[in-house]
């Protein structure tokens, strides 16, 4: 009877990466191989001493330079499972509205929102070109997706929710075949890895936001990059490396912190395809062509590869407080803690969430140990291929960008920035539970190898399926939160009452809902007013009465408004989108108009090249102007007009204002004494 063939690659109860062989013990020959004594000495003098025998020791499976590897197949029950948990996760998203950086990134992006005929000039611009401001950031596909959803669904977020969700789903499906393709024979593995990157809280910010698709194209373009590839290596195919090429110019599009999977190239050949790192480095040669080649059309497209980051205390404190190295320790305290807890989620964490790290601060110190610590584990999981070696290598590559934009920026912290770093943690958690929870048989005969491989896994199935089930439940938890601004921005107030923004942004939801009651003590009277031949008494007082109920509420939305952006100006005093909304109140809300100027002039102290305060002023000087017949006052709208369009060419308002200004008085005053500027 033959002896049954035993599976060439590694799995559960196999040999594989983060599995070394078991040591086998050799029995000794009974009799020498050539027994014949040798002529002219004895018997005896041919013995030799008996030799104990050893175990030979455990070695890794050597490099294997050829190509084409062995093809490994893919069972699909997996990858169908992650792929429409992925999507059922985010279903209640489904009726959410516009929130966050979605308003600005499709509602007000001009370009977006002509539809196809937007896209030539998307692919020419940085992403937040209208907010006059050069990041440097060049990510137009995400924004092409948008633009498409305008011209067939105009504006629908609900479209746009569905495709991120199918989008995700997506992403599941191909981490699903990724996974199995680097660790063969290791389903249940492979799967529970991928369980924890789709089901992992964290992501609510990614895919519960419309913006967030940025971050999904790239991950999901680099993952069927390394997919792509690793069939090159099956196959020796060029096809493949083509299709690879154009997945890693695509998640270039989509996001150009995508330059850091090309470490991940040669990761994924080095630690499954077993090939040393001579040739898993060269390989990486056609990429690095596809990287220039978009450099060059960043380069050209916006006239710059960094941009510059504005002076924000808000968003780039520790670049003021010259604390970007040491903060940086502490932040990977916090995404550590996140991957591993994710609860509390919050939006923002701009100042002051995260107080700056320092000499004296334990996180920071607790940070750098870690920090340190965890690159000799991964130089010693490279050294040796192992599993949780891999997972650390992926988290410190994926998180690059995050921990490099407090290094270099000075920016804040930021939960998107972990999006492909949990899978790296699912690697480690995986392996260390399997350690724990998983035993392997010692022999072929033993009692432990005879039961199904299910039953073996029974313990970590079931604490995997309790962790995927609390995981779920925070994510649909989660969220519901970013079903409007008003919800998330509030949700977040527990959590982060010393965010600035945090505050204005709740105090911003205050304001315009304090519009919308002046807006209907308005029509009331305008419709009151309209009654022919006029309006009877009756009718007189009981639009008097839905005015006042209506002011009432307005100036009460409007103190709940000034009391949060008081406290946000006590958190940054120079905080000059907080003066301008509370201007804003008192122009539209609460009238006041000496302390709408007056807050008006504190946010361009606070921030001179804010151009809606200028246009602002301009709007109120153009008023009194004309109501007063006075001519200074019209000049002086005038020089605000110009000077909203000086600060910000692009505003659009003042260009408008200035122009029908001009129109109706002639005037076009682009420089006034400060005698005149003080007057008023």
């Amino acid at each position: 009877m033959a002896k049954k063939k035993q599976p060439s690659g590694p799995g559960p109860d196999r040999p594989g990466p983060d599995r070394p062989n078991r040591p086998v013990t050799p029995k000794p020959a009974l009799t020498p191989a050539n027994n014949r004594p040798i002529p002219g000495r004895s018997a005896e003098a041919t013995l030799r001493p008996p030799i104990r025998p050893t175990a030979p020791k455990s070695v890794d499976p050597p490099s294997t330079p050829d190509l084409p590897i062995e093809a490994r197949q893919i069972i699909w029950w997996p990858l169908a499972v992650l792929a429409l948990l992925g999507f059922l996760l985010y279903v209640n998203t489904f009726g959410h509205q516009y929130a966050l950086d979605d308003i600005a990134a499709v509602g007000q992006n001009l370009f977006v929102k002509k539809g196809i005929a937007g896209i030539p000039d998307l692919m020419r611009t940085e992403f937040w070109h209208f907010s006059n401001i050069s990041l440097g950031y060049y990510r137009p596909l995400s924004l092409i997706t948008f633009a498409i959803e305008q011209e067939y669904f105009k504006d629908d977020p609900n479209i746009s929710h569905m495709i991120n969700a199918g989008l995700y789903a997506l992403t599941g499906l191909v981490i699903g075949a990724l996974l199995q393709k680097w660790l063969p024979g290791q389903t249940i593995t492979s799967f529970l890895i991928g369980l924890v990157f789709i089901a992992h809280p964290i992501h609510t910010e990614i895919v519960a936001n419309i913006k967030g698709r940025d971050e999904i194209l790239s991950f999901l373009f680099i993952s069927l990059m390394l997919l792509s590839y690793w069939r090159y290596l099956e196959t020796k195919q060029w096809g493949w490396i083509i299709g690879a090429c154009v997945s890693l110019y695509l998640a270039f599009l989509s996001k150009e912190s995508s330059i850091v999977s090309l470490g991940l190239i040669p990761a994924m050949q080095y630690w499954f395809a077993r090939r040393n790192v001579w040739q898993s480095l060269i390989s990486l040669w056609p990429f690095l062509i596809v990287a220039a080649l978009f450099f060059y059309q960043k380069q050209k497209m916006i006239g710059t590869l960094s941009g510059t980051p504005p002076v924000d205390w808000a968003n780039y404190p520790y670049a003021i407080e010259k604390t970007q190295k040491s903060t940086t320790f502490k932040f990977l305290i916090y995404y550590l803690r996140l991957l591993v807890l994710p609860h509390p989620l919050v939006y923002d964490y701009s100042y002051n969430v995260i107080p700056s790290g320092g000499k004296g601060d334990l996180l920071t110190w607790a940070g750098f140990i870690a920090f340190v610590g965890m690159l000799w584990l991964t130089w010693k999981g490279f050294i040796k291929r192992t599993l949780w070696g891999f997972g650390l290598f992926w988290f410190f590559v994926t998180m690059a960008p995050g921990l490099g934009f407090i290094w270099l920026r000075g920016g804040i912290f930021a939960e998107r920035f972990a999006y492909a770093a949990v899978m790296g943690f699912g690697f480690i958690l995986i392996w260390g539970l399997q350690k724990l929870l998983v035993k392997a048989p010692a022999t072929g005969s033993d009692e432990l190898a005879l039961k199904p491989v299910y039953v073996r896994y029974a313990p970590l199935l079931g604490l995997m399926a309790v962790v995927a089930g609390l995981y779920s439940f925070k994510t649909i938890e989660r969220n519901r939160d970013w079903e409007n601004n008003f919800i998330l921005f509030n949700s977040a107030l527990p959590y982060a009452p010393n965010s600035c923004q945090v505050q204005r942004h709740v105090a911003n939801e205050w304001i315009e809902k304090g519009l919308k009651d002046r807006n209907k003590a308005d029509s009331v009277a305008n419709a009151t007013n309209a009654i022919k031949p006029k309006p009877s008494p009756d009718q007189i007082k009981k639009a008097q009465t839905l005015i006042d109920t209506n002011i009432a509420h307005a100036n009460k939305h409007g103190r709940w408004a000034l009391d949060h952006l008081q406290e946000s100006t006590r958190i940054y005093p120079n905080f000059g989108e907080a003066y301008f909304s509370m201007a804003y109140v008192f122009q539209k809300i609460t009238p006041n108009v000496d302390s709408a100027k007056y807050y008006y002039k504190q946010t361009i102290r606070a921030a001179n090249a804010y151009a809606p305060a200028y246009n602002n002023l301009g709007v109120i000087y153009q008023g009194e102007g004309f109501a007063q017949n006075n001519r200074q006052k019209l000049e002086l709208a005038s020089y605000y007009y110009n000077r909203s369009m000086v600060v910000n060419p692009a505003y659009v308002d003042g260009q408008n204002n200035r122009a029908n200004l001009m129109k109706a008085s002639g005037l076009d005053v682009k420089f006034l004494p400060d005698s005149i500027l003080n007057k008023y």
